[in-house]
């Protein structure tokens, strides 16, 4: 009999294996440990459950290189230390039938275990009855050696150091440090609203202020006030108390009224039994309540604690217990809906808006001014004055020429040459460009960054249309005072007064951030050394009276500054090279900083800037760059400067600066730096009366 030698083989069954031990252990850790934020919380409810009123989270690289958890709470007997991290080993539950009455966070045995197994793990722990302290390292849910005595304070402090040092895949996954702190400070902020009695701090090791600090003793609003926003707090209506008997259970909570519009993340905090939940069909109910109070888009801040009979809830359904089943869902729904919109129901008649004018001192136009606007009314002479700038004038029609470009000296200091950009100066140090025409802002740069794309959206979100529109359509009058930074602009009828250093304060950093990582360059020549700047910066500042040397100093920043010397050359074309400063960066094109600032900006990059934190980082060395170019006198003997140069500032201010300004996001806290100081109808109302 033939045989077909091309007949595909035929494939039987594979044989079922029984898993090793670690490979389960790892899948199992997967699932509860998905995240640094996950692992946080089964250790903040570890806390809870130890009767801790004192709770502190230290978090390094978003909880992938350090998660620290300090407690103090009863602690750990020494005999079950090695017993911590074994799964399913636990002291809330003996039998399965306990779990109809869990009163506790975990349960199971499993939180240490898992991150046991994907982290270097270390637990120092006390009890109140022990002399000293016990410190025991694990891994793979294994006790190492033996615990060893260590000085220690009551309670726990539990260390998760390189989580998933052995998943690569799951930690090349996460997109930044600062996204997955976000989460951590999230969680952290839920559970401290829930949980007042207790003391919470959370922050970045190596940092000396917490992102998250609240009081042992506090109220859940005075937390919502503290860890939100005060204004938030403000406006929120309390959910009393309100039992249902029939179903076994009772809510109450903070809401927001009507008058909000909260829709920052957060806003949604469920807790069922103490235990901070998801439930979809909870939070789809009161949002549809709510949309008969707000308006499309807006959002409500909800923050419920639901309490349910044990026996009538399953909370062993999620690996990571972020889901519970209870008994009679839609009834509890119904009862909890009833209870939000009770605390609704005539607390807001009406929606109610925040009206204000729009700037400070701004008044409503007069009778005069009205009549203006109505068909067939007679100008009144006050309204016959241009006031608008975008109309053609004079000046528009000759070149506006610096004063560098009729003198024939130059001070040193200013000579900068830029073969790399469009902005370059002659041999003679006369400008080669016109600040009228090349005097424009840059494009926005492409960059994937997340915290880039983050600060910029939060440039957008913070902007004030009225404030933008009026500084957009103003016209320079005149340089008030160098010293105190204050000039005059017209808008419409208004004269207005602005402090041009705080202005451009924010107008540089949102350059800079518009630029970043696409600056041109400004080359010094001759380039100055790094650490002769850093010492002049450094002997100007009272170094000795905090017990440090100006050597030390100098040398210290020196070396932090070459050793990110690619990063910040990179990003921000500041470039350090064989211990010289050979360029900075180009935030406007026709502008020259003040170079006699140069040492204080690099002193501030040493010691200001947050070098850990990518968003941290990128947002201090854009604000430092934009002190630095920002127009102010640098000491009182700029009083003392040449006329030429007090000429050549004043000129850069009106025809370059001020251009600029006009195309710039001005958030709402502008408003205090800009002051109104005559309104010209007000004025021709004067002089009628005289």
């Amino acid at each position: 009999m033939d045989v077909d030698s091309d007949a595909a083989p035929v494939v039987g069954p594979k044989p079922i294996r029984k898993l090793a031990a670690d490979v389960v252990n790892r899948i199992a850790a997967a699932e509860i440990i998905h995240r640094p934020s996950n692992a946080v919380k089964e250790l903040v409810e570890n806390a809870l459950d130890a009767g801790s009123t004192s709770i502190k989270v230290t978090v390094k690289e978003g909880g992938l290189k350090l998660l620290q958890i300090t407690d103090n709470g009863h602690g750990v007997n020494r005999a079950d230390l090695p017993l911590l991290c074994e799964r399913y080993a636990t002291s809330k539950l003996t039998k399965f039938e306990d779990l109809q009455a869990i009163a506790t966070f975990g349960f199971r045995g499993e939180a240490l275990a898992s991150i046991s197994y994907c982290s270097h793990l270390e637990v120092v722990t006390k009890t109140r009855a022990d002399t000293c302290g016990w410190k025991a390292q694990y891994a793979d849910g294994v006790l190492k050696g033996d615990a060893r005595p260590t000085a220690a304070n009551d309670g726990t402090t539990v260390s998760a150091a390189d989580l998933f040092y052995n998943m690569p895949l799951r930690k090349r996954a996460f997109r930044s440090a600062s996204d997955e702190y976000a989460r951590i400070l999230d969680v952290v902020s839920k559970y401290a609203v829930h949980n007042p009695h207790a003391g919470w701090v959370c922050k970045k090791a190596g940092s000396a202020l917490p992102d998250v600090s609240t009081a042992a003793g506090s109220t859940a609003k005075a937390n919502i006030g503290l860890l939100y926003t005060p204004a938030l707090a403000a406006e929120l209506l309390e959910v009393e108390e309100t039992a249902f008997p029939k179903l076994g259970g009772k809510v109450r909570g903070w809401v927001s009224n009507a008058n909000s519009n909260w829709a920052r993340k957060g806003g949604w905090l469920l807790f069922i039994n103490n235990r901070l939940v998801d439930s979809s069909k909870i939070k789809k109910a009161i949002d549809g309540l709510y949309t008969t109070y707000l308006p499309k888009g807006a959002s409500p801040f909800v923050y419920l604690a639901l309490e349910l009979d044990p026996a009538n809830v399953d909370v062993n359904v999620h690996p990571t217990k972020s889901e519970v089943h209870f008994l009679h869902e839609d009834e509890v729904v119904e009862a909890v809906v009833a209870a939000v919109e009770k605390t609704l129901a005539g607390a807001n008649t009406s929606r109610t808006f925040t009206v204000q004018t729009m700037l400070p001192g701004a008044d409503a136009l007069d009778k005069r001014e009205r009549e203006r606007d109505a068909p067939r009314a007679k100008a009144a002479p006050n309204y016959k004055v241009r006031m608008d700038p975008t109309n053609r004038t004079l000046d528009s029609m000759i070149t506006v020429v610096a004063p560098s470009q009729i003198s024939h000296e130059r001070p040193a200091k200013r000579r900068i040459i830029d073969p790399s950009a469009d902005v370059v100066l002659a041999d003679d140090d006369t400008p080669l460009w016109n600040a009228r025409e090349e005097g424009r802002d840059a494009p926005e740069s492409e960059c994937d960054f997340t915290s880039i794309q983050e600060l910029r959206g939060a440039v957008r979100k913070r902007a004030s249309p009225d404030l933008t529109e009026t500084i957009a359509k103003h016209a320079f009058v005149g340089l008030v005072d160098r010293t105190m930074c204050l000039s005059l602009i017209q808008h419409q009828t208004r004269l207005l007064l602005v402090n041009h250093a705080a202005m451009g304060d924010e107008h540089f950093y949102q350059l800079g951030l518009r630029q970043f990582g696409a600056f041109g360059r400004l080359k010094l020549e001759p380039a100055p050394k790094l650490e002769d700047l850093l010492r002049i910066a450094a002997e100007d500042e009272p170094l000795a009276e905090h017990g440090l040397a100006v050597d030390e100093v100098v040398a210290k920043c020196t070396a932090l500054l070459l050793s990110k010397a690619d990063m910040i050359d990179e990003y921000f074309s500041l470039s350090f090279a064989e211990g010289e400063v050979r360029s900075l960066p180009i935030l406007l094109k026709g502008y020259t900083p003040n170079l006699d600032r140069l040492p204080h900006l690099l002193l501030c990059l040493a010691t200001r800037v947050d070098w850990e934190d990518e968003k941290d980082c990128f947002e201090s060395v854009l604000r430092e760059l934009a002190f630095f170019y920002s127009p102010r006198p640098f000491d009182d003997e700029d009083e003392d400067e040449d006329a030429e140069e007090a000429a050549h500032q004043a000129w850069q201010l009106e025809h370059v600066l001020f251009p600029s300004f006009r195309r710039t996001q001005w958030p709402r806290s502008m408003s205090t730096d800009v002051s109104q100081v005559a309104n010209l109808p007000d004025l021709f109302r004067v002089f009628e009366r005289c």
